[in-house]
């Protein structure tokens, strides 16, 4: 494994990007991630009908969900497929924070976590049935915030901040936890440091994401 090479260059170090691509369509995972969800328990989203006074550009067609079996009516699902959905997502989403969990599990084995900076988050949300949506291509909330969390020698653990935060600030901020350099002017970067955030959860980088 990466990291147990890493441990060997104890004075090299290294860069690990590691994806997942669950939760996403298909909600794909293994048979004990989705036993640990009654799906009769779920709840369905209760605002399921389109916000009052949107204007019509805001909504999509759940035209992804729809390119799969099953899920054709993707724009009038049932109860029960709506259910199975949520079932879907939920185990998704654990056995993917499963995986995150070995990662971190061996850091700590290997005495790597508390000298390795780690940023764990999502390229986009999820619509769950709320505006009638099941798809991520919308400029409502529950699309466009993500999972963001950094962790770093140094820094107070278990932070939270509402300051307003984007992907592309992502590369500026590891920049400055590790001593480097910001690129020149040309290009000039879009995105900012959260680092004074990540110090100081009242501070604000970002007027406007």
């Amino acid at each position: 494994m990466r990291l147990e090479a890493a441990k060997e260059r104890p004075d090299t170090p290294f860069f690990i990007a590691a994806g997942f691509i669950r939760p996403h369509l298909p909600f794909v995972a293994p048979k004990k991630y989705w036993d640990l969800y009654d799906r009769s328990q779920l709840n369905l989203a209760e605002n399921s009908k389109a916000p009052e006074g949107v204007v019509e550009a805001a909504l999509r067609p759940n035209g992804e969900l729809s390119q799969y079996k099953g899920t054709e009516n993707a724009d009038s699902l049932s109860e029960a497929q709506q259910r199975e959905l949520l079932h879907g997502y939920y185990a998704a989403t654990s056995y993917t924070d499963a995986q995150v969990g070995k990662l971190l599990d061996t850091l700590d084995r290997l005495g790597l976590s508390e000298n390795t900076i780690i940023v764990f988050w999502g390229d986009h949300g999820w619509h769950l049935g709320d505006h009638g949506l099941w798809s991520k291509h919308t400029n409502f909330e529950q699309a466009t915030r993500i999972p963001y969390i950094i962790a770093a020698p140094g820094l107070s653990k278990g932070a939270k901040t509402k300051s307003l935060a984007q992907s592309i600030d992502i590369y500026p901020t590891l920049l400055e936890l590790n001593g480097l350099p910001l690129p020149g002017s040309k290009p000039a970067l879009e995105g900012k440091s959260l680092v004074p955030v990540l110090k100081e959860p009242s501070a604000i980088v970002n007027d406007s994401v």
